[in-house]
């Protein structure tokens, strides 16, 4: 049985041909930022689908995070931590100290009294602040007004990875596919 080596320049060429792809559709995501028009006629996907959908994906990004990443009683129990407990404490040393010679009149109790009144304010106050707080609309407006590049860029820095795995995998399909091409040549 006579093998032609000159076939296998398929598996290679459909490699190429894949990393090309993925790697274009991958581009195409973010790029061009505007639409091109030749002619007075916009050319078919331009802008990319992230410009494009601009203000959706700012309006997905935010319903995520506000919804489901970072909420009011995510915050409110942040607040209840004793981490953050020990440094409101820690200010309210460090306020008192600012009062002068009058820091000498607040005694202990005092303090442990003020910073017991402080802290169930805080626990009864906080959740009507922090519904005022909304995380949502504030995160949909920042992805709003970041310009298309910075948008790209944070984008690219969490996903980075993932994209390139998205285009290897694209070379190695390209690959299998040229050698099943092999096979209905032969």
């Amino acid at each position: 049985m006579n093998f032609d080596y000159y076939l296998l320049i398929f598996p290679f060429i459909g490699a190429i041909i894949g990393l090309f792809t993925n790697y274009m559709a991958i581009k195409m995501l973010f790029r061009p930022f505007k639409p091109i028009k030749i002619l007075g006629m916009r050319l078919p996907f331009t802008p990319g689908v992230i410009p494009k959908q601009h203000s959706q994906l700012a309006e997905k990004i935010g319903e995520t995070v506000g919804n489901h990443l970072l909420t009011g009683d995510d915050l409110h129990e942040l607040f209840k931590s004793d981490n953050v407990r020990k440094k409101i404490l820690a200010s309210l040393d460090g306020m008192y100290q600012e009062f002068g010679m009058l820091a000498a009149f607040i005694t202990d109790e005092i303090k442990e009294m003020i910073a017991t009144k402080f802290i169930e304010m805080l626990d009864r106050e906080l959740p009507s602040i922090l519904e005022e707080l909304d995380i949502k609309t504030i995160v949909t407006q920042k992805v709003k007004d970041f310009s298309l590049e910075k948008l790209e860029k944070i984008i690219l820095e969490v996903a980075r990875t993932q994209l390139a795995y998205i285009t290897y995998f694209g070379g190695i399909l390209g690959f299998v596919i040229g050698l099943v091409q092999i096979f209905f040549i032969r």
